[in-house]
């Protein structure tokens, strides 16, 4: 089993016992402190699924490598010690800050590998770049906010600005990610359209297309992009 479907598996199951807790929650007179704790413990497994998912497809297109095998390693070990929290009296807040901070790079991580699969114009690249940037800064902040003690009012406002520009480029990414692939999609045509035939790597002819225009090679792995320049 690949790590993909295990971590599939774990999520249908946790949101199966999210369901029968939910209702047994509704139903039962006395919904005591270790019902609690399993229904925190799997909407925590849940939450950690999802956010792991999501950086899955980075991870099998080999895109900005190791961000999300990182990204979802920090998750695990961001969760894990929530887990800890729950289920054990270990009452240590320095444990939570901990845990809080892996999950806030965990997020940081998710958000570039999924940034990282929009195919745009390569003349915009430098906002894709710019939202990896503005995501480690902010996601930098936020930790260094957890473990220190910022006075006044400077590191909330400059946390604002880098925000809302990442904000900015987070709505810009996907319209640029749509006008470019209809773009290439009107200018090749059913008629005009040329695929490669051979693997650039070793050149097999096992291709097959992931989007139209990422393709991978089923002798030797190799995933790349295919665009008519000219």
């Amino acid at each position: 089993m690949t790590l993909r479907k295990l971590t599939l598996t774990i999520f249908f199951a946790s949101v199966v016992i999210n369901a029968v807790l939910g209702i047994v929650a509704l139903f039962a007179t006395n919904f005591g402190e270790t019902q609690t704790d399993i229904l925190l413990t799997s909407l925590t497994i849940s939450t950690a699924s999802v956010l792991s998912l999501a950086m899955f497809p980075a991870r099998e297109r080999g895109l900005v490598s190791p961000i999300p095998s990182v990204g979802i390693g920090l998750t695990i070990l961001g969760f894990g010690l929530f887990l800890v929290l729950i289920w054990t009296d270990f009452d240590e807040y320095s444990l939570a800050k901990l845990a809080a901070s892996f999950l806030v790079m965990g997020i940081a991580a998710g958000y570039v590998s999924l940034v990282a699969l929009a195919v745009i114009n390569p003349k915009f690249f430098n906002i894709v770049r710019g939202a990896y940037v503005l995501a480690t800064v902010l996601a930098g902040f936020v930790v260094g906010a957890f473990w220190g003690e910022p006075e006044g009012e400077f590191l909330l406002r400059l946390m604002g600005v880098i925000s809302i520009l990442l904000a900015a480029a987070t709505v810009t990414i996907p319209v640029l990610h749509r006008i470019y692939r209809n773009g290439a999609t009107t200018m090749s045509g059913p008629s005009l359209k040329r695929v490669p035939s051979r693997c650039v790597s070793c050149g097999a002819q096992q291709l097959e297309t992931i989007d139209g225009l990422i393709y991978a090679c089923g002798a030797c792995q190799t995933r790349f992009r295919s665009d008519i320049l000219i």
